[in-house]
């Protein structure tokens, strides 16, 4: 393998807030601005210097003080009047979520602004690979990589943009990446900007190793999306227009290379069967101060804008922590009542769902996430994602590929019809071609 080159970020990534601490703050300062106006209000010292003889009668100042009261009256109705357009607007925006909730309205674009023509807008793809597991290196090798491969040499490169694979690896599987990535250091500044200058697609591997005390050891599946949210990664994968970012036990067509829709597009998810669910989500993020806009069942694979993926996903670990760590959100009640198991998909839906203006997300039940069994027509699909279990007939079934029950011999490639997508699939796993 080729090598060039040599704390978790959890901001609020824009989500919304309740607000009080600021409400309160920003309240006295108001009252505490108008209590100076009037209580450490001051004699003029030219007045001080006027002997008493020459002062009017109480009488005159009684009268007097009414004028002033009435033109200060009519000066301050005057003021509250010009401002009531912007002032106050402004005020029940910041008073309002104190006493109700207010739901967020998603406004960050979607549609990225390169400038160019989208055909040619640049995409990295993105995945993790654990440690410790066998079967995630083989995907890596036989699903993402060879599909990657097979897709990129199969589209002319001058129809479309440049699609780079970047496999973020820990370090103690790196050394069984496929051999022809090379291994980027992203530390070396000059290394990072090199990859800008390539014209042919890339594959990378990066390595990332999470500490021993990461809080998502207790629930390893965020490991494949935590990375997004380490700045150490952002200036390699703010190079690209666009991001997918997938698990790895998936393949690529081909059709994806020139796949630039003007939405965020999400797959499919499976986690979502009852109205207890449902409604369950929602009592989240209303709890979370969050926007729920009826999107249901987001699926783990995300395409999209680059910075708005890696603006959402530390929102997103900060939506699963308290998931795990609540009493009530954290309870086991069964698959698919409420399952803490799925809690990132339940984090994920939450963030698109309070990020993106509800049009401009495609959830994507027909090309994107699709069953590695299903007969759809490869030209159909971009993306195909191999669902768990055995309960789906025929092939492809991941769980078999694992017990060794595919092989060169029952499936030859001449007879094997790459297109349609469980055929193009069994020919990536065995044969990459």
């Amino acid at each position: 393998m080729p090598v060039i080159g040599g704390e978790p970020l959890v901001p609020d990534a824009g989500g919304a807030q309740d607000g009080r601490h600021g409400l309160v703050s920003c309240h006295l300062t108001i009252c505490k601005s108008i209590e100076v106006r009037f209580i450490n209000f001051e004699v003029h010292p030219l007045l001080q210097s006027i002997p008493s003889s020459a002062m009017v009668s109480p009488d005159s100042r009684r009268g007097a003080l009414r004028l002033a009261l009435t033109v200060s009256g009519l000066l301050l109705f005057g003021i509250f009047a010009y401002t009531t357009e912007s002032s106050w607007s402004y005020l029940n925006a910041v008073l309002l979520p104190t006493r109700t909730h207010v739901p967020h309205v998603p406004s960050i674009p979607t549609i990225p602004t390169t400038g160019g023509d989208p055909p040619f807008e640049s995409v990295g793809i993105v995945t993790y690979i654990p440690d410790g597991h066998i079967k995630f290196i083989n995907q890596a090798h036989h699903m993402l990589w060879s599909s990657w491969r097979y897709a990129t040499s199969h589209v002319d490169r001058a129809s479309r943009g440049r699609t780079d694979l970047i496999l973020f690896a820990h370090r103690n599987v790196i050394s069984q990446m496929p051999d022809d990535c090379t291994l980027l250091d992203v530390t070396d500044a000059a290394a990072v900007e090199a990859t800008r200058t390539h014209v042919a697609d890339q594959c990378y591997v990066v390595e990332r190793t999470p500490p021993a005390d990461d809080y998502w050891f207790r629930y390893s599946f965020m490991f494949s999306l935590s990375y997004l949210a380490e700045p150490a990664f952002h200036t390699l994968l703010m190079d690209y227009d666009r991001l997918l970012r997938s698990d790895s036990d998936v393949v690529i067509t081909p059709a994806f290379l020139s796949f630039r829709p003007p939405q965020f597009v999400v797959g499919r998810g499976g986690y979502m069967d009852e109205d207890f669910t449902r409604h369950r989500i929602h009592k989240l993020a209303l709890d979370l101060n969050m926007t729920h806009q009826g999107l249901y069942n987001v699926g783990s694979t995300w395409f999209g804008n680059s910075s708005l993926v890696l603006t959402m996903t530390p929102k997103m670990l900060q939506v699963a922590q308290f998931i795990l760590d609540s009493p009530i959100y954290g309870e086991e009640m069964g698959f698919p009542k409420w399952h803490p198991g799925v809690t990132s998909m339940y984090a994920g839906e939450l963030v698109v769902n309070h990020f993106i203006p509800k049009d401009n997300v495609w959830v994507n039940s027909e090309s994107l996430d699709i069953n590695c069994n299903g007969h759809e027509r490869t030209a159909d699909v971009y993306h195909s994602h191999c669902w768990p279990g055995d309960q789906y007939p025929g092939y492809f079934n991941k769980w078999a590929y694992e017990r060794g029950e595919y092989t060169v011999d029952k499936f030859p490639r001449q007879t094997l019809n790459i297109s349609v997508i469980n055929d193009y699939f069994m020919a990536m796993a065995l044969y990459g071609v």
